[in-house]
This record gives C-alpha cells, sequence and structure tokens, in this order.
C-alpha cells in the first residue's frame, strides 16, 4: 500500500478534515458524502484518504455468507473521488480495494474499466436554476403546463412529520420496488438527522388542511436535491407532485442552484421530469465479481447486496 494512503474507519474520520475535502469536491459529486449523510444510510464504512486529508474515497460494507462486499447504500446515487484525487490515486485506491474485497458494486461520475469491472451507463436529470421563473416556466412541456392550472388550492407546507411520510411512501412507492425494513430505518434516519442538522426540508402537499402527498428536499451548497416523495390517490389526480416542483422552482428561481431531481433510468419517470425542463447527466454503475461460483448462485447474491 502506498504509505500516504490510509484505510480508515468511518468512526476514526477527523470530520473538520472530512469538511474541508468536500469543499473542494464539486457539490453535485460530493452531495452524498457528507459525514452525517453517510452515516445515516450505511452501518458500515471506511474510506482512503491521501496524506492530510487532500483525497479521499469512501465505500459501505456489508457482509453477506461471511464475506464483506462493498456496496452501493440506498438514497445515495454515488460515492465518488474525493478532493484533489488524481489517475494515479484512482489506480492505487483500486488496486487496494480488489486485493481485500471479491465483490464491489459502486457508482462514479465517470467510467473506469481498469480492473476489468462491468460498467453500465446511467442517467439523472438536473435543472439548472439560475435563469428567472418565467423563462424556466416557458420550458415546461404544454402538459406540466396545463396540469398545473388544475393544481389551485394545493399548498406547500413545512412539515415534521417523518413518520406520517415514510407510512405513505412504503405505501405507494417502496412496496412496488421492493423495499426491506432496513432500508425504511435508513430513510427514517436519513431525513431525521438531516431535519435536525438544517440539511433536509420535509414538505406537505395540503389541499382543505388534507395531506395528499410529502416530497423530501436535502440541501447541500447550491444543490436543492429532491430526495424523495410521495403522493395520495387523490394527490396524484390532482397534480401533486406538478405543483411541488413547481413551488420549488419558483421559490429558488434565478439563484445560483441546482435542482437535482434524484435520477431515474425508468423512462416515464425521467420523462416526469424533462417536463420541467430537466436534462439527462450521466453516471456509472461498476461491478467487480469474483466470488466463488456457488455463492453466486444462491438467490442470485449478487443482486440482494443491500
Amino acid at each position: 500500500m502506498n504509505s500516504s494512503i490510509r484505510l480508515i474507519d468511518s468512526h476514526n474520520i477527523d470530520e473538520n478534515k472530512w469538511v474541508r475535502m468536500l469543499s473542494k469536491t464539486t457539490p453535485l459529486h460530493s452531495q452524498y458524502c457528507e459525514y452525517w449523510y453517510i452515516n445515516s444510510v450505511c452501518k458500515k464504512w471506511k474510506a482512503y484518504v491521501k496524506g492530510d486529508y487532500e483525497s479521499g474515497f469512501p465505500f459501505a460494507i456489508n457482509t453477506k455468507t461471511g464475506l464483506e462486499v462493498i456496496y452501493q447504500p440506498f438514497f445515495t446515487r454515488q460515492f465518488p473521488f474525493l478532493g484533489s484525487h488524481d489517475g494515479q490515486f484512482i489506480s492505487e485506491v483500486f488496486s487496494m480495494i480488489k486485493k481485500d474485497f471479491r465483490w464491489i458494486r459502486i457508482n462514479l461520475p465517470f467510467s473506469f474499466n481498469e480492473l476489468t469491472l462491468d460498467t453500465t451507463l446511467l442517467n439523472f436529470q438536473s435543472l439548472n436554476l439560475s435563469f428567472d421563473y418565467s423563462a424556466i416556466y416557458n420550458n415546461y412541456s404544454s402538459n406540466a403546463k396545463r396540469i398545473l392550472k388544475k393544481t389551485e388550492g394545493l399548498k406547500l407546507v413545512k412539515s415534521n412529520h417523518v413518520d406520517d411520510f415514510i407510512f405513505l411512501f412504503e405505501k405507494e412507492v417502496g412496496s412496488k420496488i421492493g423495499l426491506v425494513d432496513e432500508n425504511y430505518r435508513s430513510l427514517n434516519s436519513l431525513i431525521t438527522n438531516g431535519i435536525s442538522n438544517d440539511k433536509i426540508q420535509l414538505f406537505s402537499i395540503n389541499k382543505n388542511e388534507i395531506v395528499l402527498g410529502f416530497v423530501c428536499l436535502y440541501f447541500h451548497k447550491n444543490i436543492i436535491n429532491y430526495l424523495k416523495g410521495t403522493l395520495t390517490t387523490e394527490g396524484k389526480k390532482v397534480g401533486g407532485m406538478y405543483f411541488a416542483f413547481d413551488q420549488i422552482i419558483r421559490q429558488y428561481a434565478a439563484k445560483d442552484c441546482i435542482f437535482d431531481f434524484g435520477g431515474s433510468n425508468v423512462k416515464g419517470i425521467a420523462s416526469f421530469y424533462e417536463k420541467f425542463g430537466a436534462q439527462n447527466l450521466t453516471y456509472y454503475s461498476h461491478e467487480y465479481n469474483q466470488l466463488p461460483k456457488l455463492i453466486n448462485k444462491l438467490k442470485k447474491i449478487k443482486d440482494k447486496l443491500l
């Protein structure tokens, strides 16, 4: 191992130096790497750190059938390389990881094939809010504009009812995509910790004092991240999410902000974000699999390492 690169357990991270390192990283990439954020979504994580936190790379660890594996946690898009990193640091880190782990699945903002990782191109959607509201609104789709005319009477109200949001999210979203109890605990921890750190805001979508849904936003520097949201059946009928997104855009338009929709490779969801003028950006999922053949056959374990 390069003597200037150390592998540090999360509880031994120097938080002040970690913050300094994040400040040297593009906010769109660093947003999922705030110390409190990773702790909220991971039970166990470590980081390779070069020198006095000049460069870093965090990764989450889980144990399956007695083997430690690296995985990309729910509610994170990617854990990028942080600080003033270069190609040599990236190569050295992956060489170290390959020696210690038989299975890796991580997302990065770039493609890296040096270690014969299987690589998949993925998309997420974002909207530049530096223009005034009228200019952004003009780029809405005709369908979005038509639905917004029908949202009269809706209100976006700041809320602390995290349990109510989790309950509705599980019913309307999570149960359909196979989330498990651990995922909901992570989401609850993330939102609760984010609210206490003044980094996350939860809003309810109301009409006549009736809650029709929720929107959860994560604020990181100039990034406004649509973390998660959900609607009741009635909320869907009245265009609740169209209303919520329009209100957020209206509030932060003409500011040096980026609205990060969280992203989706599901065509229908991506198309919905694009109705607000959002553009597709790319990132890459990397997988390295040297697990024994028997383990790979056990209920396709590589797709259950969460």
